[in-house]
């Protein structure tokens, strides 16, 4: 099995555990924040001695938003963004364009509690992450990098060096949400392949004067852009600005982004006053050849890279968290691990589906954007649209799925009304536990499933029980009335059956969440 051999003696393991993070990125938090809602023992080390203060992803797609909802951090991580930004075009010549916002709300608006995309700092998506993960015991431990894996058959070393100095941990099982340059991925030797874009930008968070800071502005070059974002919660932008040239390119300074503003606005407009973050951007298009290796995953950037166009990094990360979580803390409390394997077999494809969207976006935009304000404005159009909402993704069929469907997302539907409830099936399909919904209007039908056990719940919508007033559920959950459907815990559906063949779907959780028995 793969591992890494340290060049001195390793510390004897001073804590054991269930699982480490090596990061404490929206990936990381969210993998954490359900690992230990869930009982799972879980400790989460980040390199850097303190949280992050640089912006970088800036959007958070519905799907991601409804991870954050059941969770528990929704409310306040809306506080922190803001929706339908709108966008101020300047030409060089002076002329002021005002356009629409940039990103696009899901077409049928019905479909989820958060159509629209929020624009926020990644650092405002940490931070109530990190509250959550609290209310937990559990607390980032800053300043703690990981230096090597020492795999064996039963367990994992983790070395860490840290603020008191060498230690390791022993861990059942380690994922790397780490980062494109991730530690983990490197001690495991898996292949990162892909390609380097062409174009370089600039990036950074400044304070300026001399903008409103209610809207986006988007300055049409002979390069490409200059895009201002600001960013909700704080006096900050966020500066994106292409550049045509190549290595030699000049190294990014408050200095010379002020000397772009005054090339296409003029002096004296628009002042920058600091700079928190600043960046030399090259995108990178790569797919690690695993997410998992032995006892070992990897997960968002540690796994896949792409470039910025559709805003896809910060919440594909998520997402893989969200596949994974419910899996690992089954294998912990007992359940066989080949239910892991379905970690790599989903999100893998889906990161090669985002890769590919991406990279078209992003060329599509670069094409036409030395057009002019035109070029940009049509660009600009393309980065949005269902594609990029994670609400349409789906898993082909594997041993999750009870009848050989692919796993599409449980629909949203609101208007359900019962005794004591009154809201939407994301209000049932909320927390650790998977769902029943059984579609029928006779109680005798749930008979079947009276043996659930604790972790699944079941709910009958239907006369007398959750009325379905809008016939919403429904229509989205089942193309015939007294149906049951299973709903895994990640909000994917794992199974439509009549009402007839319901002991099939408790017999399936069992099957999916089965024990290994000891030979």
């Amino acid at each position: 099995m793969p591992h890494t051999t340290p060049t001195t003696p390793s510390p004897s393991p001073t804590t054991i555990t269930d699982v480490v993070i090596v990061g404490a990125g929206p990936t990381g938090l969210t993998l954490a924040c359900d690992l230990a809602r869930r009982g799972t023992r879980v400790r989460v080390i980040e390199r850097f001695d303190v949280p992050s203060v640089a912006s970088r992803g800036k959007g958070l797609q519905p799907r991601s938003l409804e991870v954050l909802d059941d969770l528990g951090v929704a409310d306040e991580v809306l506080t922190r963004g803001v929706t339908k930004l709108p966008v101020r075009m300047i030409t060089d010549d002076g002329t002021v364009i005002d356009r629409e916002p940039i990103t696009v709300p899901v077409s049928d608006p019905t479909t989820t509690a958060y159509p629209e995309t929020l624009w926020i700092s990644e650092f405002d998506v940490e931070g109530p992450l990190r509250d959550r993960l609290a209310l937990d015991g559990v607390h980032v431990e800053f300043g703690t990098a990981a230096t090597g894996i020492d795999q064996q058959a039963d367990f994992v070393d983790v070395l860490v060096d840290g603020p008191d100095g060498p230690e390791t941990i022993r861990a059942r099982w380690v994922v790397g949400a780490d980062g494109g340059r991730s530690t983990v991925r490197h001690a495991l030797g898996v292949a990162f392949d892909g390609f380097t874009m062409h174009d370089r930008w600039y990036l950074g968070d400044v304070r300026l004067e001399g903008l409103d800071h209610g809207r986006q502005y988007i300055l049409p070059t002979s390069h490409g852009m200059i895009g201002l974002t600001p960013l909700p919660t704080t006096d900050l932008w966020q500066w994106q600005s292409t550049t045509e040239a190549g290595d030699d390119a000049e190294q990014p300074s408050l200095e010379l982004y002020q000397q772009l503003l005054d090339d296409h606005l003029g002096k004296n407009r628009v002042t920058l006053k600091e700079a928190t973050w600043l960046s030399l951007y090259r995108a990178n298009v790569r797919l690690a050849d695993q997410y998992r290796v032995g006892r070992v995953f990897l997960a968002g950037d540690a796994a896949h890279a792409h470039s910025p166009a559709g805003g896809q990094g910060m919440n594909t990360g998520i997402q893989d968290s969200w596949n994974l979580g419910w899996k690992l803390a089954a294998v912990v409390q007992g359940a066989d691990p080949a239910l892991l394997d379905t970690y790599e077999l989903e999100r893998r494809p889906i990161a090669a589906s985002v890769l590919e969207m991406s990279t078209d976006k992003m060329h599509t935009f670069r094409a036409g954007a030395t057009g002019g304000a035109e070029g940009v404005d049509r660009g600009l159009d393309g980065m949005g649209g269902d594609d990029t909402t994670g609400l349409s993704l789906r898993y082909a069929p594997n041993r999750l799925s009870l009848d050989d469907q692919p796993a599409v997302r449980a629909p949203y539907a609101t208007g359900l009304r019962g005794l004591g409830f009154a809201g939407s099936t994301f209000d049932l399909l909320r927390g650790p536990h998977w769902t029943v919904f059984v579609l029928s209007d006779d109680p005798e039908d749930m008979r079947a499933l009276e043996a659930a056990p604790a972790d699944v719940h079941v709910h009958r919508i239907g006369a007398g029980a959750i009325e379905d007033s809008q016939g919403h559920a429904a229509s989205r959950y089942a193309p015939a009335h007294d149906a049951v459907v299973l709903i895994r815990p990640d909000g994917y559906i794992a199974a439509r059956r009549p009402v007839s063949a319901a002991s099939d779907v408790l017999a399936h959780i069992r099957t999916v969440e089965a024990e290994v028995v000891p030979a």
